[in-house]
């Protein structure tokens, strides 16, 4: 009688986590954010104000995306602007730390 054939090795049987996908997921994510990060702070520096910098970024955003599948939202670049120039127009006139015009 024939034994039902089996694998020799049990490394030869794939054993995958089933929490990978929301690992990668997460670093995917990470990833794209420390992107526009390095971007706008390049952006900054090559002397393109927030305004400018963000439309170039959502246009940046929408070429390599399609619409449904960015990773980031507009409020997530916002706030990634916020960080990179300091706060948005609205917040222009709060009071500054030290450093700040006197």
């Amino acid at each position: 009688m024939p034994r039902p054939t089996a694998t020799p090795f049990d490394w030869m049987q794939p054993r995958r986590n089933p929490g990978r996908p929301k690992i990668e997921a997460a670093n995917r994510a990470a990833m794209y954010r420390a992107e526009i990060e390095e971007r706008a702070a390049l952006l900054g520096r090559l002397g393109l104000g927030r305004a400018q910098a963000r439309t170039r970024l959502l246009a940046n955003l929408g070429w390599d995306f399609p619409a449904a599948a960015r990773p980031l939202s507009d409020a997530d670049v916002d706030g990634i602007l916020d960080r990179v120039f300091g706060q948005s127009p609205a917040g222009k006139n709060a009071p500054r730390g030290k450093g700040g015009p006197r």
